[in-house]
């Protein structure tokens, strides 16, 4: 991926494009139905190197168990490709008013009409940044993009909601920033021989997940 993303808010919004395009595309070719499966990309300070995206069938796993694949797999891009940043896209539900549907599981706060809950795609951004002494050497930057399904297979998407270090109550999946911060404290493996490389690509499609590099 060609280019430089010079800040989260920049990455961010690459990864936004990426899912707001695909989103559309699914929604017009096959109408409403499975989510978007999740994706991480993974950033060498201002560069794109490597986008890892699970496959459907491991979408349906036990949550609990999801949760602890995107963890080791986050781990192992720190520790093997040396990334400072990672950036999670998925879907979910998102609240406009946390205080309104604290306690709440927002799945089901989705289905009251009158409650500030919204079908959204969501991205987190964590990065290693040791100024940022008051939130443990990170930043985290969580943003929703809340959508409405509409009629001729369309999609209306709403004003961007916008999260920093602390928005994760208002999500659904709010236990994955924590768990892109703790795969970030990984010390960094360097000067691995080739082989391994191929090795860990090939431990990671076992795993559950597609992998892309860029050089």
């Amino acid at each position: 991926m060609e280019g430089s993303y010079d800040n989260d808010y920049s990455k961010i919004a690459l990864a936004i494009t990426a899912a707001q395009l695909a989103k559309s595309t699914s929604v017009k070719e096959f109408g409403i139905g499975e989510d978007l499966s999740i994706n991480f990309f993974g950033w060498e300070e201002d560069r794109l190197a490597i986008v890892c995206q699970m496959r459907q069938d491991m979408m349906k796993i036990d949550p609990e168990e999801r949760l602890a694949r995107c963890t080791e797999l986050c781990a192992v891009l720190r520790r093997y490709w040396g990334v400072s940043s990672i950036t999670m896209v998925a879907e979910g539900y998102c609240s406009a008013n946390m205080t309104e549907t604290e306690g709440l599981s927002l799945s089901d706060a989705f289905l009251d009409a009158s409650k500030p809950v919204k079908e959204c795609i969501t991205v987190t951004n964590v990065t290693l940044d040791e100024k940022a002494v008051s939130d443990g050497g990170f930043v985290t930057t969580i943003i929703a993009v809340p959508y409405a399904y509409e009629l001729g297979r369309t999609l209306k998407w709403f004003d961007t909601l916008i999260y920093t270090n602390g928005g994760g109550k208002n999500f659904r999946n709010s236990k994955y920033p924590q768990s892109m911060r703790r795969a970030l404290k990984n010390k960094v493996v360097d000067d691995l021989p080739d082989e391994a490389y191929e090795e860990l690509i090939g431990l990671i499609n076992s795993n559950g997940f597609h992998i892309q590099e860029f050089y």
